[in-house]
This record gives C-alpha cells, structure tokens and sequence, in this order.
C-alpha cells in the first residue's frame, strides 16, 4: 500500500501549517502531552451535492455541517462535535479527498482546527491541527473514521485505535539558548555564514 505514507506525509505538512506550530530557534514547547478521543458526528444539515467530470473520471463534491459528540479523559477533547467539511470522490476508483473544520465545546471551553484526510471506500486516513482554548495548547494528531457524506462521522479515532494515528496537546514553551544544533557560539557563526555565504 505505498499511497498510505504519501498520504500521511502531505496530510501531517497541510495541518501542522493549519495549527500554526513551529519549533522556534533556542527553545521548544514546554509541554507535548498524549491525547486521544473517540467520536462520532451523524447529524448532518445543510447537505449540498454536485458533479463534474475530471481527468480520470466523475466526481461527487458535497458540502456539509456534521454533529456529533467526541468522547475522551481529556476535558480539552470532550463534549459536542460539530464538523464542517468538503468531499472530493469518485466512486470509480473508491478514493477521494475529505477537508474542513472541527469543533469540540463544553461548559470550560472549545478546541477547534483544520482537518485534511484521504478517503478510501468510505475510511478516512488524516491529519488535523488546531487549538484548545481552555489553555492555549496546540493540538496535532491522525485520525481515522468511517465516512459518508449522507450519514457523517462514524467510529471515529483520534490519537487512538489500531492504526499509526498519535495525537498530542503542544503548550508552553521551552526557552533557552541552544536548539540542539551546537553551543551558541557555533549557532551565531553559522548565521553569520549564512548571511555572508563565506567560511
């Protein structure tokens, strides 16, 4: 199954530029804590479908706001679910593309984000990123699920399951004056190497 890690490679790239995370120079997050939640989001509204035809065959594309609920241990995971997503699929070849927006919210607070995953004959394989805002702590995880448009979200996984689909809460931060790369007078002459591109 070679098209798996592609898959995951391009999912992971899309959504950790979603969730805004970065390892800064001279410092890190504070916190990278596991997280995992079960959900479920099969009440769907404002379902819109259509059709075009593409280079290897006819595609379905809808639009549509799907709820639920995510079940987990973790507060920051835990309460209703609401889904906004976009589908790309061709019944053909069974495979297609699902994107959007996820929320989770209780009485403490919300997490939100971006989602990108691959569609497989209705198993979803994705990524997503975003923020939980009871503490400011960054969320990047995989998830499966199975999907269909008509139906929504069904034993969903996050951070969680059989597959390779770890999750993690990212908070704090780290600081400090060496990345890993070396002291900090090796790390100021490589800037200043870069900068004047000499030895």
């Amino acid at each position: 199954m070679p098209r798996k890690p592609l898959a995951a490679l391009a999912a992971s790239v899309s959504a950790l530029a979603l969730a805004g995370f970065a390892l800064a120079h001279g410092g890190g997050p504070g916190s990278v804590q596991a997280a995992s939640a079960t959900f479920d989001a099969a009440t769907v509204t404002e379902l819109h479908s259509g059709t075009c035809t593409g280079a290897d065959g006819n595609y379905t594309r809808t639009k549509a706001t799907y709820t639920g609920t995510s079940t987990s241990s973790n507060a920051r995971l835990n309460g209703t679910l609401t889904v906004r997503a976009k589908t790309f699929y061709n019944a053909t070849t069974n495979l297609g593309v699902v994107q959007g927006h996820f929320r989770v919210e209780n009485a403490d607070g919300h997490s939100d984000g971006k989602f990108v995953a691959v569609d497989t004959n209705g198993s979803l394989d994705g990524f997503l990123g975003g923020a939980a805002k009871h503490d400011l702590g960054k969320l990047l995880g995989g998830f499966s699920a199975t999907f269909d448009p008509a139906t929504g979200f069904s034993g969903g996984q996050l951070g969680t399951g059989t597959s390779d689909n770890a999750a993690v809460f990212v908070s704090g931060r780290c600081g400090g004056g060496d990345d890993g790369s070396g002291d900090g007078q090796n790390s100021h002459k490589h800037g200043k190497h870069g900068r004047n591109g000499k030895r």
